[in-house]
């Protein structure tokens, strides 16, 4: 059976047609799902996310536009790579915690010292920043987030995220430097 056949009973709700794309796809959106999530996932996570890939067509196959795709091999990848992005975005979320090890490269007892003091200042540095300055900050530096998404949620102008964050890392930076990190010169 040809592809576009396959996305037409998909269409339709057919679950032989669903069966035969993951019996066909399911080793290739493994792949994909396996290199994105790379050593941040476990098997169970990877797993987790094909089927999230799988379950996602499912619920969309009414709305598939079977003219336009000519390979739903291409289709599933660009739900797999979406859902991959999704998990990394939200494991990054629930592991981070502003003073849990972000900062830690090395191991030696005086590095991990220096490290936390850092992480102190720097967590002392962050909370005298006004309300909405922290929020941009911590969403950009520690959540990942783009200046435009932080835009739109904050409902700001993009260029005003932008200036708010280097008004930050000069704060960020005068701090560290009076502390004794850092130097004047870069």
């Amino acid at each position: 059976m040809d592809e576009k056949s396959i996305l037409r009973k998909l269409r339709n709700r057919d679950e032989k047609a669903f069966e035969e794309i993951i019996d066909l796809y399911s080793a290739y959106i493994t792949a994909i799902v396996r290199n994105l999530l790379s050593s941040k996932g476990t098997k169970e996570d990877v797993e987790e996310v094909v089927a999230d890939t799988f379950i996602a067509l499912w619920n969309t196959a009414e709305r598939i536009n079977y003219e336009a795709y000519s390979s739903i091999k291409a289709y599933i990848a660009v739900i797999a790579r979406n859902k991959a992005k999704d998990w990394l975005r939200a494991a990054k979320v629930q592991n981070l915690q502003l003073m849990d090890d972000i900062l830690i490269i090395d191991n030696s007892i005086e590095q991990l010292i220096v490290q936390r003091e850092q992480q102190r200042i720097i967590a002392k540095i962050l909370k005298q920043l006004k309300p909405s300055d922290w929020k941009i900050f911590v969403a950009y530096y520690y959540q990942y987030k783009k200046v435009d998404e932080i835009a739109q949620e904050l409902q700001m102008n993009p260029q005003t995220v932008k200036t708010r964050l280097r008004r930050g890392r000069e704060v960020l930076k005068k701090f560290l430097i009076k502390e004794g990190y850092g130097s004047n010169e870069d």
